[in-house]
């Protein structure tokens, strides 16, 4: 009996199946983040748990002793970490940019905010655990860089296949999408950080400027699909034509 063998894979099928999966890692990473900070929200309001003045608060917020958004909190940002890196850029400066963005979003996750230290900061739930670091917290820090590699990587690097679009007008389509998301992924964060550290602000403001930012990475994931689907450069490079 003759076993099949990987031949069976060769041609066509296997360029298709190696342009899904690139394509599917694209879809997956604009589900993740657009969903995120919903799942964050709706895990802790059914715990009680009331809107809070950040996404990094929910690590810590909670009516219990066990902050029910912790384990999305986390576990989200290791999947967006883990599909960043995976996900290969079409330059070494754009896959540099996604692995360090990777990188950053596990710190980001393992070094948690501090949690009610400062005495003119408005005590959350739950008031008897407090997180103090005592130097240092490069929570804010890997946040803020988070978001300016995402922001370079959509502002920049989005360019390196729009030349595969042989109409101008789509092109300069895409080109004020990819800027206008950039723009939104960079201001979000920063504003976020003036709210907190400048003006003490920590309530529903900073929470949607936060989800802001993270709705225009997934708006940039979507784009770039779309984008992907009309000049089908990933396809031309499977199939040798470039």
């Amino acid at each position: 009996m003759q076993q099949d063998t990987p031949r069976a894979m060769e041609g066509e099928p296997l360029r298709r199946h190696m342009f899904a999966t690139y394509s599917s890692l694209r879809v997956g990473m604009m589900a993740i983040a657009a969903l995120f900070p919903i799942i964050l929200y709706l895990a802790a309001r059914l715990e009680g748990v009331h809107l809070q003045g950040s996404m990094s608060a929910y690590y810590w917020a909670s009516m219990t002793q066990d902050p029910p958004s912790r384990l999305w909190f986390v576990g989200g940002l290791f999947a967006i970490a883990a599909c960043l890196y995976l996900y290969k850029g079409f330059s070494v400066r754009e896959n540099v940019a996604l692995n360090l963005a990777g990188l950053l979003a596990i710190c980001v996750a393992y070094f948690p905010k501090e949690w009610n230290c400062k005495p003119d900061v408005p005590k959350l739930p739950p008031m008897d655990v407090t997180y103090c670091v005592d130097g240092w917290n490069p929570h804010g820090f890997c946040a803020v860089m988070l978001f300016v590699c995402l922001a370079y990587v959509t502002f920049f690097r989005s360019r390196d296949t729009l030349p595969e679009l042989k109409d101008e007008r789509l092109r300069s389509y895409y080109r004020n999408l990819y800027w206008i998301a950039a723009a939104v992924m960079l201001a979000a964060p920063l504003t976020a950080a003036l709210l907190h550290v400048v003006f003490r602000k920590y309530d529903a403001y900073t929470y949607f400027i936060e989800l802001t930012g993270i709705w225009a990475f997934a708006f940039y994931w979507a784009v770039k699909t779309q984008e992907m689907r009309h000049s089908q450069a990933e396809e031309k490079v499977l199939m040798g034509r470039q």
